[in-house]
């Protein structure tokens, strides 16, 4: 790869020009760690709305299953998402813990096995 202002790439275009390729550089992250989240708080209308809101649509982070389940006015669930890095971990457990009715936010431990974008996963510590 050469930026275009390099004498090497202008010798390329010359004689391979048919062979060159244009890029771009991305800034989104490419590997992305698979973590759970076990949330617990009251059952009421619009809850799932907002804690999706902020995982899927504030931190654009991908949910790969929600499964939840209510008695008596609380709900108990599991959300099995794709993220980063900790510090991303980290900022959406805040961002949900303030979340009004959410009672607690805890990290599940899950398998470091299943890296979305890599041959080979790395571990979330």
């Amino acid at each position: 790869i050469h930026r275009t202002n390099c004498p090497n790439a202008v010798q390329l275009m010359s004689n391979y020009g048919y062979r060159v390729v244009k890029t771009r550089w991305t800034r989104k992250e490419q590997i992305a760690f698979l973590t759970g989240l076990k949330i617990t708080g009251l059952d009421d209308v619009g809850v799932m709305q907002k804690i999706t809101g902020i995982i899927s649509g504030d931190m654009k982070l991908n949910i790969r299953s929600i499964q939840i389940d209510t008695h008596d006015g609380i709900f108990e669930g599991d959300i099995m998402l794709y993220v980063n890095n900790i510090d991303q971990l980290t900022g959406l457990i805040n961002h949900l813990k303030h979340i009004k009715g959410i009672n607690s936010v805890t990290r599940l431990e899950v398998k470091d096995t299943d890296a979305q974008g890599a041959e080979a996963s790395g571990k979330l510590s």
